[in-house]
C-alpha cells in the first residue's frame, strides 16, 4: 500500500465504538476502540508493527466513520 494512503475502516458488529481497521503499513487487520464522544484526529500506533497512524473520526452516533493513514512523515 502506498505511503500516506488513507484506509477506510469498517465498524465491528460488537458495538458502535469498535472499528475494524487495516494497518496502512503492515496490512494487519485490527480492532480499534474509539469512545463515542471522540471526534477529530489523533495518532495511534499499530499494535503489530508499532508504526504511527493518523486516525480521523467523522460524524456522530451510528453514523461515525473512521479512517486511518500513515503518520510518520513519509510519502
Amino acid at each position: 500500500m502506498p505511503w500516506g494512503q488513507e484506509v477506510e475502516c469498517r465498524r465491528s458488529r460488537a458495538t458502535n465504538e469498535t472499528f475494524i481497521v487495516t494497518c496502512p503499513y503492515c496490512g494487519e487487520e485490527l480492532e480499534l476502540f474509539v469512545e463515542s464522544d471522540v471526534s477529530g484526529s489523533f495518532v495511534q500506533d499499530c499494535e503489530v508493527c508499532c508504526r504511527p497512524w493518523m486516525v480521523r473520526v467523522q460524524g456522530g452516533g451510528d453514523e461515525r466513520e473512521v479512517t486511518v493513514r500513515c503518520e510518520d512523515g513519509s510519502d
